[in-house]
């Protein structure tokens, strides 16, 4: 079949999965308030992908004739990494890197498992093939992946094997037919949105009490005895006009729980192996891998970020003021420095010959993943201090039409923007609740918080960089300056 468009998805979405929000199962998400719209969000990736205008940017032609998107394809070259970034762009800049975890996203993380074939299969070839067979699935059958890689957060001090047992999803036995699996997983994004769940690398596992939580695989989303519990949905269900982000992008996160679910052994491709699962994430280059795609997207979230401050600044001309231009400077500078960065990720790119596969720049990639978190917040506090009391003062579409029709129309002068914006063809309006919708409602208190954790704790991984970092040519040139003979020397 390979690529499906957006009809096609959504009747993959009407199945028996279990989905939990606001105390009762969701009958049907492409039909539910507060999933509706992001299920059809997602069908217009799937039907953007098949326009033929995109055909070239988007998609690749693979070894059955049929065209597949571009990130199922293991980049086996430097130019398939610049046409994977193509891709990942093009969606990203169509929604303004509001859609964090895109289809194309796991899709690379299903694509790098296929990559790591000669690690999953070093004692059992057979698990390496499975690793090769759930690519080939997922692109034959253009599969929407969710994915769950850590544990439940409910003792991080206590070694997982002195907890109570199968609080993480762990396995209870092995069946003639695949494993049985009992416990939680945790960040869902996207599940109740999604076809099949990716579950591999974390935690970290330290002898044989542990063992049963080494264990990578994949399993449909409506598998019997699996539930999804969502947090609350912050898409309000209004129009887009009052909630732009909000009822177009509100992904859902959800707490995976495996109520003894059989797994089939062949979507298993990590088994109870503690040297093989513990190096996984190292042997995959998963940040490199998916950090690929994080990248692309931050640079386009920013991009429209920069748009909406620098709209907000022209709307009431404070954009001649020093104080918000040094704001918008600021950002200027952050989307400069993230789109160099997005180009030295692909142009320093190197090959790992135990798999002929080509990653990304690995330091390229940890600049970009350590500097965005902290640029984000800094950006939509620029955005609240650009825009002000003007938050306050921009109604719903129906209250605005309510009180024209109380007062009459004159009333709307009270509610436009300086007259150098009618060019634009922007109102003031509906252009400051888009930026609330950004800044302050409950969607974007939750993107701020995604930001933040979106590849782990930044003190930690700020701590790694700097632990992990070859630092010899640093030293080597202290060295070099201290010697007392250095100015004679070549």
């Amino acid at each position: 079949m390979a690529m499906r468009d957006g009809a096609a998805y959504l009747a993959g979405l009407k199945d028996q999965r279990r989905i939990w929000h606001n105390g009762a199962l969701v009958e049907d998400v492409t039909t539910a308030p507060g999933f509706a719209n992001a299920a059809h969000t997602i069908a217009g990736y799937y039907d953007f992908q098949c326009d033929p205008a995109n055909r070239d940017i988007l998609t690749y032609e693979d070894e059955d004739g049929e065209r597949s998107h571009r990130s199922f394809k293991i980049p086996r070259s430097k130019d398939d990494l610049r046409k994977r970034s193509a891709a990942y762009a093009a969606w990203a800049e169509h929604t303004g890197g509001q859609l964090g975890r895109a289809p194309d996203y796991m899709n690379a993380a299903i694509a790098g498992v296929a990559a790591a074939e000669h690690h999953w299969g070093q004692q059992d070839p057979q698990l390496g093939k499975h690793a090769v067979g759930i690519l080939d699935h997922c692109r034959r059958n253009d599969i929407c992946l969710t994915h769950t890689f850590i544990t439940p957060q409910i003792d991080r001090k206590t070694p997982l094997g002195e907890q109570e047992p199968f609080l993480n999803a762990g396995v209870v036995k092995r069946t003639p037919d695949g494993v049985i699996v009992r416990g939680a997983r945790i960040l869902g994004t996207l599940a109740p949105f999604s076809d099949e769940n990716l579950s591999m690398v974390l935690p970290i596992v330290k002898g044989e009490a542990e063992l049963k939580y080494a264990l990578c695989f994949t399993i449909p989303v409506d598998a019997p005895g699996l539930h999804w519990v969502c947090r609350d949905s912050f898409d309000p269900n209004r129009s887009t006009h009052d909630y732009p982000i909000s009822s177009r992008f509100e992904e859902i996160d959800t707490v995976a729980v495996f109520d003894d679910v059989e797994v089939p052994w062949e979507n298993v491709f990590g088994y109870q192996d503690e040297k093989i699962h513990n190096t996984a994430l190292m042997v995959m280059r998963f940040q490199e891998s998916l950090g690929h795609h994080v990248i692309v997207k931050n640079v386009a979230k920013t991009r429209f970020l920069l748009g909406l401050a620098h709209l907000i600044a022209e709307n009431a001309q404070t954009n001649s003021f020093i104080n918000v231009q040094i704001r918008l400077g600021e950002i200027v500078t952050m989307l400069q420095t993230l789109e160099s960065i997005a180009i030295a990720a692909v142009e320093g790119a190197v090959e790992n010959p135990d798999n002929g596969v080509w990653y990304c720049n690995a330091n390229a990639i940890t600049a970009g993943l350590r500097l965005f978190p902290e640029y984000y917040v800094q950006i939509i506090d620029h955005i609240k201090q650009i825009g002000g009391s003007n938050f306050m003062a921009a109604p719903s579409a129906a209250n605005m039409e309510a009180i024209s029709e109380a007062i009459g129309p004159a009333v709307e002068r009270y509610f436009k923007g300086a007259a150098e914006m009618t060019d634009e063809g922007i109102d003031k309006v509906p252009l400051f609740r888009l930026a609330w919708d950004v800044v302050g409602t409950s969607l974007a208190g939750r993107q701020e918080l995604y930001e933040r954790f979106f590849f782990g704790d930044q003190q930690v991984s700020k701590s790694q960089s700097y632990l992990r970092f070859d630092k010899t040519e640093s030293i080597e040139t202290v060295l070099r300056l201290l010697d007392p003979k250095w100015l004679g020397q070549r």
